[in-house]
């Protein structure tokens, strides 16, 4: 085993030996380890970091995520329109066009649904959610890579391995027999992590499972068993990495995990081998493992760093300082990624830095001199990775970034040429992993791979060819061109309609595929309280015009009030149910209303529109601000509060750093008010906030919408 980490270290033969030598000693004090206890799970919940959904929908455009709500008890045991009325209300709070593909179970009290980012930051902000939470998997853990073998996702999915299977790693019940084409593993399966010479992979379910070498019980079974098959290690797990010889698991409410090889990188205080998970963080958004430390991200965004620092790995400022507990080295982070020997951080505000080994300019610096505190590298940056002796970034353009060792190729540039600098490889790209190898998935489905390739064919390309420039995986090529509809607005005017009167339902469709296509009808139901198939008849229904690639038909239905009461209006696209449309469960989507016995105000922040638009750092702006009754009854708007870079939620009464009087709006008016002279600040990305604040009254349909953020950047 050893042999291969000599084979793989790029530096100067006396650099090599020395560190064969410290892996020697470090393996005779992880002999010594004992196995730790059972352990107990605790309990479900917890919210995820918002700075790690913003760098997502950064690199994506949306996010899924799932809302706790804030459901009393009684409510939540109340009638099924009660709860209703408590998950609609943030609903009614998020910006037209921000969000789609809205769910709830019957009788819970939680959301799930898509969100761009304006949708994100109005529900992290928003007063009627608990938590906010991704419900799906980033795309960055779709992907794998270790040593010689890798792993990824299909959108089904399956999961699929090639490469070594020396110790079983592939997972598909053999050893020693290598793939050089994929290989399906295992289905329902929502992220995926490899070590050196292992596997781990949490289920749709929360369940781990893991398979391969286990010589330091990095598996987590409680036994030194190598494994060619999974075998489940814990429950309630939100998240994985896997170092060289360790492992970490991130539970649903937030506490992280560790077990196997322990020189200091599993964190608990002890340098003892553990073969079952042991308790180390709480409160924990992000984790990473290197070859022998970790880093784990805490929701607040701090960066807490332990292990092994012989090239700074750790960036505390120390070298040769091994830590056995956790020490925080960074705040405002929002990714992490780490090498064998360095370190990534990637800052809220797209900043990415390095630290850590430098032989082969992994640091991205313009050098080669080791880094014992973080450096930075670039800006612009929504996702990163690291291989063992280089780093990759994905920039919020999709474009992909490499630099570092590259004596395989592994830095996809067509030479085997060291970078000390990023160089771009590719664009359009959706995530990355790297090792010897690197894996790249672009945002039309299709796999790439490059790097080292002898021996075990784990660039998957059907070869043992080392490839310096990309080259696709046999089996994994994109969505073939297609039209793809989905509705991505649905807007009532009025806003509250009157009941045995009618209303207005604005609803546009987009095409989001990549060819034009028929949608064929558009079904409404005005209180539908079920989802609908195919074929099943609307109570309104349009027979909606081709669409081109990427265009949109927005639409006019009139529709009837009905008696008062809470409510949910669908609109589903019947393209003729072909399944050839690539994403045909997305063309349904829900809207909650209420209909109110008398006429109504409802009083919202509809545009903010700032001058100038990217204010410079220290200097003044000013912010016009939109405000309309989209009610059915006059009424008095009351104050609108302006805060400049609000961190959280505003309430009744807050004064703002700005406040007029808006005065009585007739239904359906509008006012813009104007607010100049206000303070720019510091450079860097921030949220200006306007509220409403019709005095706190129940008299108003809709009070949680009078909040509206726009986010804005300023420059230096």
């Amino acid at each position: 085993m050893f042999f291969r980490i000599f084979q793989r270290h790029p530096g100067p033969r006396g650099q090599r030996a020395a560190l064969v030598l410290s892996c020697l000693l470090l393996t005779l004090s992880l002999a010594l380890g004992q196995a730790a206890a059972g352990l107990t799970v605790p309990g479900d919940a917890a919210a995820t970091h918002a700075a790690a959904l913003r760098a997502q929908v950064a690199a994506a455009g949306w996010v899924t995520v799932r809302v706790e709500l804030r459901a009393s008890a009684s409510a939540a045991r109340a009638a099924a329109d009660d709860l209703e009325q408590t998950a609609q209300d943030p609903l009614f709070a998020l910006p037209a066009g921000s969000y789609d593909t809205v769910a709830r179970a019957a009788g819970s009290a939680s959301l799930t649904l898509r969100v761009d980012a304006a949708g994100l930051d109005a529900l992290l902000l928003s007063p009627w959610a608990v938590s906010v939470a991704a419900a799906d998997t980033p795309e960055m853990q779709r992907l794998a890579v270790g040593f010689d073998h890798s792993l990824a996702l299909k959108p089904d999915g399956s999961l699929w391995a090639w490469g070594d299977n020396w110790y079983g790693q592939l997972g598909n019940a053999t050893t020693l027999t290598a793939q050089i084409t994929p290989v399906q593993v295992l289905t329902g399966v929502a992220a995926v992590a490899a070590g050196e010479f292992c596997t781990q992979a949490i289920k749709t379910d929360g369940s781990l499972w893991a398979w391969g070498s286990n010589d330091f019980g990095q598996l987590g079974d409680g036994t030194h068993a190598h494994r060619s098959t999974p075998v489940r290690v814990l429950t309630g797990v939100a998240a994985v990495a896997a170092g060289d010889y360790h492992s970490l698991a991130i539970k649903t409410d937030g506490s992280l995990w560790a077990w196997g090889a322990n020189g200091g990188q599993l964190g608990d205080g002890t340098s003892t081998n553990r073969s079952r998970p042991v308790k180390v963080l709480t409160g924990v958004a992000a984790v990473a493992a290197g070859g022998f430390h970790s880093l784990a991200l805490k929701t607040d965004g701090s960066l807490w760093v332990w292990g092994n620092n012989g090239y700074g790995q750790l960036g505390d400022g120390n070298s040769n300082t091994t830590r056995l507990t956790p020490v925080q080295v960074l705040t405002g982070v929002a990714a992490v990624a780490t090498g064998s020997f360095h370190s990534l951080a990637l800052k809220t505000d797209g900043s990415l830095w390095a630290w850590g080994a430098n032989w082969g300019g992994q640091i991205g610096d313009g050098g080669t001199t080791h880094r014992l505190t973080p450096v930075q590298v670039l800006t612009g940056v929504a996702a990163v990775s690291a291989g063992g002796f280089h780093s990759l970034a994905l920039k919020t353009d999709g474009s992909l970034w490499a630099w570092g060792y590259n004596r395989y190729g592994q830095l996809g540039d067509g030479t085997t040429t060291d970078r000390w600098t990023p160089v771009q490889v590719l664009t359009g790209v959706a995530a990355v992993s790297g090792a010897d190898h690197t894996l790249a998935r672009k945002t039309d489905g299709s796999l790439w791979a490059w790097g080292r390739n002898d021996y075990y064919g784990q660039l998957g390309d059907g070869t043992t060819t080392d490839r310096l420039s990309p080259v696709p995986v046999v089996g994994f090529g994109g969505l073939p061109p297609d039209a793809d509809f989905t509705v991505t607005n649905v807007t009532l005017n009025p806003s509250a309609p009157l009941a045995g009167g009618t209303f207005n339902a604005w609803i546009t469709v987009k095409n989001r595929g990549t060819q034009a296509g028929s949608p064929g009808l558009l079904r409404v139901w005005a209180n539908q309280s079920q989802t609908q198939a195919c074929d099943a008849p609307g109570d309104t229904e349009i027979n909606l015009a081709d669409l081109a690639a990427g265009a949109n038909q927005r639409l006019r239905i009139s529709l009837p009030a009905g008696i008062a009461g809470y409510k949910t209006l669908r609109t589903f696209i019947d393209s003729q149910c072909q399944i050839a449309e690539p994403n045909e469960a997305n063309n349904q989507v829900t809207k909650g209303y209420r209909v109110f016995a008398q006429p109504i105000a409802d009083f919202g922040v509809t545009t903010i529109d700032l001058t100038p638009n990217r204010p410079a750092a220290n200097g003044t702006f000013s912010a016009a601000v939109t405000v309309k009754n989209r009610g059915t009854a006059p009424g008095d708007a009351g104050t609108l509060a302006l805060w400049v870079d609000q961190p959280g939620v505003p309430t009744c009464g807050a004064a703002g750093d700005a406040a007029v009087a808006v005065g009585t709006l007739a239904n359906g008016a509008s006012h813009t008010l104007t607010f100049d002279n206000l303070p720019a600040g510091a450079a860097g990305a921030k949220l200006l906030r306007a509220f409403v604040d019709h005095t706190c009254v129940n008299t108003e349909a809709y009070d949680a919408n009078n909040q509206r953020g726009k986010p804005y950047t300023v420059v230096p």
